[in-house]
């Protein structure tokens, strides 16, 4: 099914998903998912197949258990990176009302794209993978170029919400060397924001996320303090 497209009258309303997101390449946006009357915030990389959209969802992240009953999804591109931590860390950004799907989208000045889910499978390792289609697009002012400290900052929360998964997950034993692998994702992309961007804001909540991250890693058992350098 070809995604409907906004009335191109308008100068925020205009073209597809197809002239931001290349084919067989992975874009980060802000996704509001759709379970059951509820609705939760959160990054997700989006991957463009023909005219659908694929989403993985890893184990070890409480969006892979909500990933068997989302069967809406609304996705946006902020250009401010702090949209990020605060979906990461507060669930939840601004939103608006949607015009085609039940679910709300976040307000961001980006692209967005409203999407149902049409199928999901299990793959290697646990993934469960979504498969979307678009139902409307949205262009907004444009997609963001990508700059460094955002992707790092992608890669510093990925980081964190699979640390704090396994530290609240007793039931089950974290690889050891998988937690050291996020550590080491951690102090990287912390590094890496530092010297990529002069926002103080995104440095003290980076900084903020970055020690939570550590603190969760001491949680598991995995890692001592004697083990890492201060964040």
């Amino acid at each position: 099914m070809k995604p409907r497209i906004a009335s191109s009258s308008s100068p925020n309303s205009s073209g597809d998903s197809s002239h931001f997101i290349p084919e067989q390449r992975y874009v980060e946006m802000l996704a509001v998912l759709n379970t059951q009357g509820s609705s939760i915030v959160t990054p997700l990389g989006i991957r463009r197949n023909g005219d659908h959209l694929v989403v993985r969802l890893y184990p070890g992240t409480s969006i892979h258990e909500l990933g068997y009953s989302v069967y809406e999804m609304c996705l946006a591109q902020p250009y401010n990176p702090l949209a990020y931590y605060t979906a990461v860390l507060e669930h939840t950004v601004e939103l608006v009302p949607a015009k085609s799907i039940h679910t709300p989208c976040p307000r961001v000045e980006g692209p967005r794209i409203e999407a149902v889910v049409v199928s999901r499978y299990m793959g290697p390792s646990g993934i469960l993978t979504l498969v979307l289609e678009p139902i409307l697009v949205l262009e907004g002012k444009g997609w963001f170029t990508y700059s460094r400290s955002l992707g790092c900052s992608i890669e510093l929360l990925i980081a964190f919400t699979r640390l704090r998964h396994w530290a609240k997950n007793r039931i089950i034993r974290p690889p050891c060397t998988r937690i050291r692998q996020l550590v080491y994702t951690v102090l990287s992309s912390y590094d890496c924001i530092m010297h990529s961007t002069w926002s103080p804001e995104v440095h003290r909540v980076a900084a903020t996320v970055a020690k939570s991250a550590i603190d969760y890693a001491f949680l598991t058992g995995c890692i001592a303090p004697s083990n890492i350098e201060d964040v």
